[in-house]
């Protein structure tokens, strides 16, 4: 489908991209800026920035940016098609379009099989479970308790021995081999040939909000490894941004989602009727998954187990739903193990007490770590205080509810404010202490994941700043042109957006849309997107803004002799020199702002 220019235009307009943004990440406003951690890498200081005046995002770190539908298209993993949709859909817009590109049709049409690919396999898997050759697959569902009722509602099958014999059967319905591969269903190897890595396992078909089947989940029946098995990433399946049991928890009537481990505890759940259980796939709950909950507006129970591997990933998810701005409740389901189990064993509505009784995830965690300390020992107490403290930092881009729960930790531990103080300026992390010179020296600093190194602009401040003030502002081009060119930037995106810029201007063209446009290289845009953000400050005198003007103009000469000292010209000597005595010249004087000052 192709959309008009001017419904693409009306749905930019109806999606302010800071509102589009903050309903992913969390933003705090800086400036003219909206700040947050990037969702395209991992970090654990703001360098994402979202700037309104010119509808776009960039982030310092990884070099990412663009405007609201690039940011929807990359995060949603979806195309420009259904990214305008999804806006369109947002803001209440009746979706109007034309016909599909060739490109887009194709790659529709190819997704699509993809996903009928998948489908038929799961019914394949599932016709399977009551053959003889499905046998033990269905005995091991039944002994876990589940209804046949239970077994159809989420399709669950089972892959015989051989993985050759879903292959087959797709091929006769007349599907090509790089289809099925890329469907994941399949590899194929030198050894083995066509073969699919699901055999000897219960499936369990991953389904997305549009009720597709875009993966799978496999369960081997034995002592084979591993135990789960899941669909790799395909181009209609990210485990980091689909849920587990999402599709009929998401239309549960319900003002809470469940949080469970496994896809037998999301099972098990919805059978005794807590239909708005959710699992991660197979991986730890991801940044991705607690921002597709917070989109939903629904309060999170943690049902993880009681294990200390499962009280170290209710750890994780408290931090990731923190981030988002969503406080979970823990269950608790001692004596047993997980959800399943409970439910097994004591029913429904014993479960429905534990819900009703669920405590303040945090302060939960907290309670678990003091178990894992021999208190009566004054080191093992220090080691204890000092891990409860420093979960604390959790909460420091909220500074109230930091406070609120260092509160709640003084009154529920029988701590007093100056230890918890004095704790949390020692386990106070890196980023929160780089501001203060002498707080940085003493920061605790946890172990670290490795981080994409950080992108290095090819562009200095000045530069940023008088692309941006000139975009902002086009009225001041007509002083600016008297003094440079283009060409006087830095080479690169910088000299190729300044050219681009300079000449919108000079014909009364410029819009920040047209100049993306206009841009071919997507680096090139990625950098525009950073390099635009550097806006001048709210000066209150015309004197004091041309002052300034003045001051980036001298920058951005002075970077021009800079480069042009560096370069091979045969006459770099006499253009340095040149540049030189302009430059004095105007430090000398005021801008021209006229003809008739310039003559």
């Amino acid at each position: 489908m192709r959309f008009s220019d001017e419904f693409i235009e009306e749905v930019k307009q109806r999606n302010d991209i800071a509102d589009v943004v903050g309903s992913y990440i969390p933003l705090k406003k800086k400036g003219n800026n909206y700040w947050g951690l990037c969702p395209f890498h991992n970090e654990k200081t703001p360098s994402f920035s979202v700037y309104p005046p010119k509808q776009m995002y960039h982030c310092f770190g990884c070099g990412e940016g663009g405007g609201v539908i690039t940011f929807v298209m990359k995060y949603e993993n979806v195309s420009f098609v259904e990214a305008v949709k999804i806006l369109a859909e947002r803001a209440g817009m009746e979706v109007k379009g034309m016909e599909e590109t060739g490109e887009e049709k194709a790659k529709r049409a190819r997704n699509d099989i993809l996903r009928q690919i998948n489908s038929d396999a799961a019914l394949f898997f599932m016709n399977n479970l009551y053959t003889a050759h499905g046998q033990k697959g269905l005995n091991y569902l039944k002994d876990r308790g589940l209804s046949d009722e239970t077994i159809r509602h989420f399709g669950l099958g089972f892959a015989g021995n051989n993985g050759k014999a879903v292959v087959e059967h797709l091929r006769e319905k007349g599907y090509a081999d790089d289809l099925i591969i890329a469907s994941g269903i399949a590899t194929n190897s030198e050894t083995y040939g066509m073969s699919s890595s699901f055999f000897g396992r219960v499936m369990f078909p991953i389904i997305n909000s549009d009720k597709k089947v875009i993966g799978f989940g496999g369960r081997v029946l034995g002592s084979g490894e591993p135990k789960y098995l899941n669909t790799s990433e395909t181009p209609i399946f990210d485990k980091r941004r689909n849920l587990y049991g999402y599709n009929f928890a998401k239309r549960a009537r319900k003002k809470y989602y469940i949080l469970c481990e496994g896809y037998m505890d999301v099972i098990s759940m919805h059978q005794a009727g807590f239909d708005s259980a959710i699992a991660s796939l197979g991986t730890a709950f991801t940044e991705e998954q607690a921002a597709m909950i917070k989109r939903d507006g629904r309060d999170v129970y943690l049902a993880y187990d009681m294990d200390e591997a499962g009280e170290k990933a209710a750890l994780k998810a408290v931090r990731m739903l923190t981030a988002v701005g969503i406080t979970p409740k823990r269950i608790s389901m001692k004596p047993c193990k997980d959800p399943d189990e409970f439910l097994t064993k004591n029913g429904r509505e014993e479960f429905e007490k534990r819900l009703e009784g669920a405590e303040n995830g945090f302060l939960y965690i907290e309670d678990r770590v003091r178990e894992r300390y021999n208190l009566s020992d004054p080191e093992e107490r220090y080691k204890c205080e000092r891990e409860i403290v420093e979960n604390l930092w959790m909460f420091a881009e909220d500074e109230v509810r930091m406070n609120s729960y260092a509160e709640a930790v003084v009154k529920r531990f029988g701590y007093t404010l100056s230890e918890v103080s004095k704790l949390l300026e020692e386990t106070r992390p890196r980023e929160y202490a780089s501001k203060d010179p002498q707080l940085k020296k003493t920061a605790y600093s946890p172990p670290k994941k490795p981080v994409p190194k950080k992108k290095e602009n090819v562009w200095t401040s000045a530069e940023s700043s008088l692309l941006t003030w000139v975009t902002d502002e086009p009225e001041i081009f007509s002083v600016i042109k008297r003094y440079l060119k283009s060409e006087d930037f830095s080479p690169g995106s910088c000299r190729v957006v300044a050219e681009k810029v300079f000449q919108m201007l000079e014909t009364g063209t410029y819009t920040t849309q047209a100049l993306f446009d206009s841009l071919e290289d997507e680096d090139v845009k990625k950098d525009a997107t950073g390099m635009l953000q550097n806006s001048a400050p709210d000066i209150d005198t015309s004197e004091k803004r041309m002052a300034m003007l003045k001051d980036l103009i001298i920058k951005v000469m002075e970077r021009k002799c800079e480069l042009l000292g560096k370069s091979d010209d045969p006459e770099k000597d006499l253009k340095v020199y040149n540049c030189i005595l302009e430059i004095d010249k105007l430090k000398s004087g005021k801008l021209r702002l006229n003809d008739e000052e310039e003559n």
